[in-house]
């Protein structure tokens, strides 16, 4: 037995039948397609196999379909013959194409409906399509609780079943289950109704009941009747005994053994057969006369000849033999809906404009009107039309409740209401005048497959067919509710000239004549495209003035809609629809990239590399990157690049993070270095084709393109040097020194939207505090004229010269020594990138660096840098201390500066370093007490702080809850940011709603800070936390977590500091003065050996610089 019914059944094979041979390969390739993108099971073995024959039927499709399944299954198995214990303990689901369809060209299975499909975890999405819907409701919700067997599906119905409304307790006993619904008497006229015992099984099956068998089949409290739905499951003890008509005759003639033997076929229906042979009050003379089941029983046997006939009894006889008195089991499902694909256009526009599966459809579906469209000027259609995988040109207006799938359409085309337009593009429209449909209409095309006489090769021509919403195509022509485009037959004679005898011969019975077997449609003409001309005349729309569109269309070569059904070439037709999404894709990805939009684009790349289409997104990548004008766009779009070549590596490439500087990219990076975007992203499409060629190298080459990201996004924080304003003042005197201490901060709400890119395209906001650790500023720098021309530097020395911390001096004589400033490993590169960003050297210049330094300096520096606390804390000391260190340099080397420019100064330091970063950590180290900084989403990017007004009283109760806490564990946040800004760039529409709600908590964390209310900041840092860990999953190690669940009781609220990950951990206490108290909860924890809790308290004063009396 399986688990529980929110579980999904593991399926060992899914096999699909279809009557065509040429459409198997292609239906099995669309759920390879399915497969690989994780919508079904990677281990589940797919096959597709045509019916032995045309009319076998659903019977005999399912025991052909159970043969081929236990071939591969035994096989698999290392038996060599078939042998049905291969069958236990298996799941099989066997799909049935079924009949041709006139309302889609690909067939009932996949009728496209307004909705996208991405179940929940998965990067891929698709248009959803009636059989992901199905698929769904049999995996999901029908099978979790049932024991392993066979489960039969058929695909020409729309099945609606509610989450966890199958309350049924599987018997192991039960031979085999139908599902069923209720549907009302009316519906049920036309359909197949079971009977169902007060036990629960199926007593008869009876289609087209009269109104005696509708009540004596009906639902005791509502009325209704149970329908014959379209699923069975078939045990296991069942499923074998079938699996034996293989060698039994004539029921093997429905088998492609028995075929291959020379026998002929017998048609078997699944439910009118099969099923009804089981069922409890039908009898065997009964079941084999055939007069319980109307056109699938004594009048099929009458159209036969009589060997036919004589072989179906036999076959009906054995079959009744065999199966009477197994037991059925009816699982009625009082909340499902059933809707079958009739041929009647109504229903098919019933069925996608109020498609009931919107309430109760498949996990992950996102319903919308407007699916995966393209509309020219970006006016999306009124909310009354549906419009599914279509490009819909500015001169086109549809009318009111339009359903329109898989068109491009453009021209000048009016459509009239509730019309239905499927698979049109632009070939097909190029007509001279105003193109205009009739109210509900249904046009559409199909690419049919045709043989010339002196070519076996098949010729795929584009053949235009149209009728109304209300005809019904298989009603004969002679009844009074038939008709054509809602005109009737001898009205359409009338009006266009056309002959009965031109439609359907003169040898055809009249029952045979209707609106299916019509040789409507023109193929081919000698003049070349007539078919729109045609389409207009037929649905009259269109006037034949002088009688040459009648002449046109009798020396054309037509179709019927049977003839075109039979021919469809179905590999085109989903390639079409293919190249469509993927054009409507490529619009859509350059419209957002190109105006800055927050659409989600990954899972267009993910489809794009599993369907084909990598190279096409690829090139059109490529054109935006190197057309745009804006350095933020070119580097979103190289973002996008990357995780195109990610997706088409896959696992097998390694991690996406890492190095990014192989010389054969250093050319393209210098030109964008150089501002050149184009030549750069000209230079690196050239140099990524080289490394196509496997996995491995795909991901370098994307961790390459991130790192031309990153290029672009210096470029444009670099735009914030235009806030640094400085003056010349005097020069500090020689071996005096100018020391600049800064506290630490905490950020307590909104960080990650200082981070660029996010803080110049969404914009930023952190509300932060200044603090003292341990009764001191941890972070300093000092800086003092020295007479030797040179640059000394002296790193983790201490604020103290005679201080015991080791410490490196490096001394730097040539502007030659400072050239690795930009590489961040390099020993004292911050150091170094300080004195240039400080412009106490140009390295620009050509003049020596002795030369510099004696002629504006008379001397040279030297420099000495300290932080207290380890690395990786999360408070900010890498920034802070970046800002002390310019703060020294600018004092010491006679500059004025302003906090504005120092902030920006820092900004600016960073991008020139190559560390990126945010600005957060400056704004909240050097200035004091608690702030908000805060970005507009735009470039140059400007930072502002508004200091937030606290009474010293409050400042001081705030101090005395406030805990510090060092966790033991060393942060690994190492390619936390690339992920992070990854996933911004990729519009993960959860990191977008993520980042607003980050922005808007900043402003709510400042605002409880100025109304006093401790539990509300508490809250505020609680809320924060959760979404830190949103913005880079895995930031809370489990040491953490046993730290956080342990205080939870005595604090309002706590987070780690920065981006997580390990450093430290603050808290806001309820109660002041609890730092012995958590010190002791936090002793009782295992592995707490290195946990700390440090003294700490708001620094009131921000960035202090002293100069040495």
């Amino acid at each position: 037995m399986k688990e529980d019914v929110q579980k999904r059944t593991k399926w060992n094979v899914i096999i699909l039948t279809c009557h065509h041979r040429d459409s198997a390969a292609v239906y099995e390739k669309e759920l390879r397609i399915r497969q690989k993108k994780g919508f079904l099971d990677d281990d589940t073995l797919i096959l597709a196999v045509e019916d032995p024959k045309a009319q076998v039927g659903s019977g005999g499709a399912t025991v052909n379909a159970l043969l081929i399944a236990a071939e591969y299954m035994s096989a698999k198995q290392g038996y060599t013959v078939i042998n049905g214990d291969a069958l236990e303990n298996a799941n099989i689901l066997i799909l049935h194409m079924g009949r041709d369809f006139p309302f889609d060209s690909c067939g009932p299975a996949f009728t496209s409906l307004p909705a996208i499909y991405s179940p929940q975890g998965s990067k891929y999405s698709s248009v959803l399509c009636n059989i992901d819907s199905l698929l769904d409701t049999v995996t999901r919700k029908l099978s979790p609780k049932a024991s392993s067997g066979v489960w039969v599906c058929s695909t020409d119905m729309f099945l609606t079943i509610p989450d966890n409304s199958v309350d049924v307790v599987w018997d192991s006993t039960w031979d085999a289950a139908v599902i069923t619904v209720p549907i009302s008497k009316d519906y049920a006229k036309n359909h197949g109704i079971y009977k169902i015992s007060k036990e629960g099984f199926v007593s008869d099956v009876v289609y087209r009941a009269d109104s005696y068998v509708m009540k004596m089949c009906s639902c005791e409290e509502s009325g209704s009747v149970p329908v014959v739905a379209g699923v069975v499951f078939l045990s296991h003890s069942l499923a074998c005994r079938m699996l034996g008509f293989h060698s039994l005759s004539p029921l093997d003639c429905c088998t492609y053994m028995g075929l291959d033997t020379g026998a002929q076929p017998i048609q078997l229906s699944l439910f009118f057969d099969i099923i009804l042979s089981m069922a409890e009050d039908v009898s065997m003379d009964d079941f084999v006369s055939g007069s319980r089941s109307g056109p699938y029983g004594k009048e099929r046997l009458q159209l036969a000849d009589d060997q036919t006939a004589n072989a179906m009894k036999c076959a009906k006889s054995l079959l009744y033999k065999e199966l009477h008195g197994l037991k059925v089991k009816a699982v009625l499902i009082e909340d499902g809906i059933y809707s079958y694909q009739s041929m009647c256009g109504l229903d098919h526009y019933n069925s996608v404009y109020h498609s009931y599966l919107r309430s109760d459809g498949p996990n992950g579906q996102t319903w919308a009107n407007a699916t995966h469209c393209y509309v020219e000027g970006s006016k999306l259609p009124a909310s009354d039309i549906v419009v599914m995988n279509s490009y819909i040109s500015s001169g086109v207006s549809l009318g009111s409740k339009n359903v329109v799938s898989h068109c491009h359409l453009e021209g000048s085309l009016s459509t009239g209401s509730s019309c239905v337009l499927s698979n049109l593009k632009g070939c097909d429209m190029q007509f001279p005048q105003e193109m205009e449909f009739n109210e509900g209409m249904i046009v559409q095309a199909f690419n049919v497959g045709l043989r010339s006489l002196t070519d076996t090769k098949r010729h795929v021509t584009r053949v235009l067919t149209v009728f109304g919403k209300y005809d019904v195509l298989d009603t004969p022509s002679y009844k009074g509710s038939s008709s054509f485009c809602h005109d009737l037959w001898v009205v359409f004679f009338n009006r266009t000239g056309i002959s009965k005898e031109e439609l359907w011969g003169t040898k055809m019975a009249d029952k045979e004549m209707n609106l299916v077997t019509a040789r409507l449609f023109p193929a081919f003409h000698l003049t070349g495209k007539i078919g729109m001309q045609v389409i207009m005349w037929l649905q009259g729309a269109l006037a034949d003035v002088d009688g040459t569109i009648l002449d046109t269309w009798r020396s054309s070569w037509r179709l019927s809609l049977h003839d075109i059904q039979a021919n469809i070439d179905r590999q085109t037709e989903f390639d079409e629809k293919r190249q469509l999404y993927f054009d409507i894709a490529r619009r859509k990805i350059e419209f957002t990239l190109i105006n800055c939009g927050n659409e989600g684009l990954s899972h267009y790349f993910s489809n794009a590399c599993v369907e084909g289409y990598h190279n096409y997104m690829l090139d059109a990548l490529d054109i935006v990157a190197s057309e745009c004008e804006a350095s933020g766009v070119a580097a979103r779009t190289l973002a996008c690049i990357a995780d195109v070549l990610g997706c088409l590596a896959g696992d097998r490439g390694g991690l996406r993070s890492g190095p990014a500087a192989n010389k054969q990219w250093m050319a393209a990076y210098s030109m964008l270095e150089g501002g050149d975007i184009r030549g750069g992203v000209r230079a690196m499409q050239e140099v990524r084709k080289l490394w196509m060629d496997r996995p491995d190298r795909l991901v370098r080459a994307a961790r390459h393109y991130e790192g031309a990201c990153q290029i672009l996004i210096r470029q444009a924080v670099m735009s914030a040097r235009q806030f640094i304003a400085i003056s010349e003042v005097d020069l500090i005197p020689m071996d005096k020194w100018v020391i600049a201490e800064c506290a630490v901060r905490l950020d307590l709400a909104g960080g990650w939207t200082d981070t660029p890119p996010i803080t110049y395209e969404h914009g930023g906001a952190v509300t932060n505090v200044a603090i003292m650790v341990d009764g001191q500023r941890p972070v300093g720098a000092k800086a003092k004229r020295i007479a030797e021309p040179e640059l000394v530097l002296v790193l983790g020395r201490g604020k103290e010269e005679n201080s015991d911390h080791p410490s490196t001096r490096i001394v730097l004589r040539e502007t030659s020594d400072l050239e690795d400033y930009c590489q961040p490993h390099a020993a004292g590169a911050l150091l170094k990138t300080a004195f240039i960003c400080a412009e106490v050297v140009q390295m620009s210049s050509v003049t020596p660096l002795r030369e510099q330094l004696l002629g504006r300096y008379g001397g040279g520096f030297e420099l000495y840098t300290w932080s207290s606390l380890p690395q990786g804390s999360g408070l900010g000391t890498s920034s802070i201390l970046a800002g002390a260190i310019i703060a020294a340099l600018w004092k010491v080397s006679g500059k004025a500066y302003s906090e504005t420019s120092l902030i920006h100064a820092v900004l600016h330091l960073e991008q020139m370093l190559t560390t990126g970063g945010g600005w957060q950590d400056q704004v909240g180290g050097l200035t004091p007490a608690v702030k908000i900084g805060h970005s507009e989403a735009k470039l140059p990017l400007r930072v502002d702080i508004t200091p937030i007004p606290l009474s010293a009283e409050f400042l001081r109760a705030f101090s005395e809850r406030l805990v510090l806490i060092y966790t033991g564990k060393t942060r690994l946040a190492k390619n936390m940011l690339q992920d992070v800004i990854r996933n911004w760039y990729a519009r993960d529409h959860i990191i977008v709603a993520n980042c607003d709600a980050l922005y808007q908590n900043a402003f709510d964390c400042a605002e409880a800070f100025k109304t006093g209310d401790m539990m509300q900041i508490g809250r505020c840092i609680e809320k924060y936390w959760e979404q830190k860990k949103i913005m880079a999953p895995g930031s809370e190690p489990a040491t953490v977590r046993t730290i956080i669940a342990a205080l939870r009781p005595y604090v309002y609220g706590q987070s780690l500091t920065g981006a997580g990950g390990g450093g430290f951990l603050y808290a806001v206490a309820r109660e002041p003065n609890s730092a012995d108290r958590i010190r002791a909860i936090l002793a009782q924890l295992e592995n707490a050996d290195e946990v700390k809790v440090h003294d700490v308290c708001v620094d009131t004063e921000g960035l202090v610089v002293t100069t040495e009396e």
